[in-house]
């Protein structure tokens, strides 16, 4: 099953096709006011910028950490000295666990915190890696490419504005040494103390109710992709207060007689109680296709109008897009996947699901100034 993980995620990042050049070296002088992580490797020297004012909370614990005023042992770098536990070529660089297995943290867990603004759009993104919603600690990781499936799903911070060439170089088990750059009077005057980061956990919004649920096992379940599809629509209400809602389904079942599918999604967005402000997606795996509803309040992020000719017309162009993408991904893994291992059916169908999760939320995420 990792081997599929790994091999979709290369394909995600050949279907991209986004290449990045290296930003030249930077000293401290030429930087503008800011704060910056200067990541010290056998490799090179990293500079990321810190993303203050978007991730004000998990900036804190960042440079808390780093600067020893978080962490188990008070006035000690937590970072210095640890490893780069995981590297995936083309894809991130993960490091910041005190155990150097993915499975240490800092003695504490704190929330999720995400922007439309902050995306994992390129290479040089800085994230925070989790086990769940609401589980950042310690451990973070850097992107090798545009990484969008893992918006609303992991805490982007900061991104790298110089040493990008050291990225690809960084090797399993190189030690790192993390030193906070504080430039001007905002960046020296930033708290990352116990009670600055307290007062910032208790205002974060925290996870809701399952918002993708495939009661008939449609998707794999090793890794749970249920899980997964979960925590992302879940995180992207919580940060956007855009609702989407999303089921999977072997095949349509009628609820009662003469009822067509076409009316399904409309009946589960009632039961929710969201038949006005979210929108209900409904994936039948036996047809490959999906079912919509969308209240009144998404339905103006996509159309001035609400005539049913015009949302129909909209609901068609999302599907063929979608099937031509998902399609194209799922060709591509069959022509990379093991002769002993060829890609299964709940594969296909976590490759489809992806696709139009990550298009719905691309299509409904609220527009930001540039």
């Amino acid at each position: 099953m990792r081997s599929f993980v790994l091999i979709l995620l290369a394909l995600l990042t050949a279907v991209r096709g986004i290449a990045a050049s290296p930003s030249p070296s930077e000293s401290p002088a030429s930087l503008p006011d800011g704060i910056y992580a200067k990541i010290t490797t056998p490799r090179g020297i990293i500079i990321a910028r810190l993303f203050d004012r978007d991730a004000p909370m998990t900036v804190t614990n960042f440079v808390g950490l780093a600067e020893g005023t978080l962490g188990p042992n008070p006035g000690k770098p937590f970072y210095d000295g640890l490893t780069f536990h995981r590297v995936v070529p083309g894809f991130v660089i993960q490091g910041g666990d005190p155990l150097g297995t993915g499975d240490g943290d800092p003695g504490y867990e704190f929330p999720d915190e995400f922007s439309p603004k902050l995306r994992h759009d390129s290479i040089g993104v800085l994230s925070m890696a989790n086990s769940g919603p609401d589980t950042n600690g310690c451990q973070f990781f850097i992107t090798l490419d545009a990484e969008n499936q893992l918006n609303y799903l992991h805490s982007v911070f900061g991104k790298v504005v110089s040493g990008l060439d050291v990225l690809p170089q960084v090797q399993k088990g190189d030690k790192m040494e993390i030193k906070i750059l504080r430039l001007g009077a905002a960046a020296k005057a930033f708290r990352a103390d116990q009670t600055a980061f307290n007062e910032l956990i208790a205002k974060a919004p925290r996870a809701t109710f399952p918002h993708f649920s495939d009661e008939e096992g449609v998707l794999p379940t090793d890794p749970p992709r249920e899980k997964g599809f979960n925590n992302k629509l879940s995180n992207f209400e919580r940060f956007t207060g855009v609702k989407i809602y999303a089921r999977a389904f072997a095949a349509f079942h009628p609820s009662g007689p003469g009822q067509a599918r076409s009316e399904t999604a409309k009946l589960i967005a009632q039961q929710l109680g969201v038949e006005r402000n979210a929108v209900t997606a409904l994936y039948f795996a036996d047809t490959h296709d999906w079912e919509f509803a969308i209240g009144d309040e998404p339905l103006k992020a996509i159309s001035k109008s609400t005539e049913v000719s015009a949302l129909a017309d909209w609901e068609k162009s999302l599907q063929a897009h979608v099937t031509e993408t998902s399609e194209r991904l799922i060709a591509l893994a069959e022509k990379r996947a093991p002769a002993d291992k060829p890609l299964t059916e709940p594969q296909k169908d976590y490759i489809r699901v992806a696709a139009m999760l990550e298009e719905l939320v691309e299509v409904f995420s609220p527009k930001t100034k540039s």
